[in-house]
């Protein structure tokens, strides 16, 4: 979107984001506002200026949880309570069921990220293996020159360049599904008390074999899925930290190498039983969630000994 006029500029932020009111914050001003956004599952990434002073405030109170971070400038912001001046060394939280405004200055464009509130409380609890006793609470203001910030905006910053492309793999559900997590686990693993509980985490004992023996039984009846370890753990009622330690130590491959192989023996059988004018390597890659043709053919070379073409014309 690019536009001078406030009342498209507002309609068009507002259904992307969250309702709300956008005007003028000083005399003299004239609006370019320019917007580009994408999703991804329950992630939605978008670059937003206005290059004029302009104050936005909620209509509404925010359903999802957002993060604003500038890439030029700065912007006052509020949510409930807490105020924070957002700038490139520092990011914006807003939470769910809070009032916050912003007052953005002319100079400042930020990446815009929304995340759903019920799928980023979902991933959290899949990280801890429990469900969560009280709302998450975040502060207003993030510092982004924190190592696990950087490492977070560092993701951000890949999914933006992905989004250039038409036809980038993103798209595709089963490289989405990984991303989408990338993004929210970073995003929590970044905010200090949430380091702490996923810390107390890891101290778990590995879970029985029965429930190890779930969770292979998930993969193996249903590869073709966009599995993470996250959805794995959540799906046997632990946490992600057990889960891989019982993958350690009762199958001797993380759970998601253990789904990498299985998929590799569907499509080399389903190679092997395909008439090679009837399918392509690609199509039966794809549908065994390799999103990459040249990493497939190098994983399935080292396991089979032959490339996916040879068994498809050996067949």
């Amino acid at each position: 979107m690019r536009t001078q006029q406030l009342s498209a500029a507002e309609n068009i932020a507002s259904r992307i984001f969250t309702p709300h009111r956008l005007r003028f914050s000083g005399r003299g001003q004239r609006l370019n506002a320019r917007l580009s956004a994408a999703r991804i599952g329950a992630v939605t990434v978008g670059y937003l200026g206005y290059s004029a002073d302009v104050r936005l405030d909620n209509s509404t109170a925010l359903d999802d949880y957002h993060i604003n971070v500038p890439l030029t400038g700065h912007a006052e912001s509020w949510c409930g309570t807490q105020t924070a001046l957002a700038t490139p060394t520092q990011a914006a939280v807003f939470l769910p069921g809070c009032p916050a405004g912003i007052v953005w200055a002319a100079d400042c464009a930020q990446l815009c990220v929304k995340f759903s509130r019920v799928d980023l409380e979902l991933e959290l609890e899949g990280l801890l293996g429990r469900p969560l006793a009280r709302p998450l609470n975040f502060t207003h203001a993030m510092s982004l020159t924190a190592d696990s910030s950087r490492t977070w905006l560092s993701v951000l910053s890949v999914l933006c360049r992905e989004f250039t492309h038409s036809e980038s793999v993103v798209q595709r559900p089963m490289i989405g599904r990984h991303f989408e997590q990338l993004l929210m686990h970073g995003f929590l693993l970044a905010q200090p008390q949430y380091q702490s509980m996923t810390l107390d985490v890891e101290q778990q004992a590995a879970p029985p074999p029965k429930v190890v023996r779930t969770a292979l039984d998930l993969i193996e009846g249903h590869p073709e899925r966009s599995w993470t370890t996250t959805d794995l753990a959540r799906d046997v009622g632990i946490s992600v930290r057990a889960l891989q330690e019982g993958f350690r130590r009762h199958v001797g491959l993380p759970p998601l190498t253990y789904l990498r192989e299985v998929r590799l023996n569907r499509a080399h059988a389903e190679l092997a039983a395909s008439a090679p004018d009837a399918v392509t390597v690609a199509h039966i890659a794809m549908k065994w969630g390799f999103g990459h043709l040249g990493r497939f053919g190098t994983a399935y070379r080292r396991k089979f000994g032959v490339t996916p073409q040879h068994t498809l014309r050996a067949s």
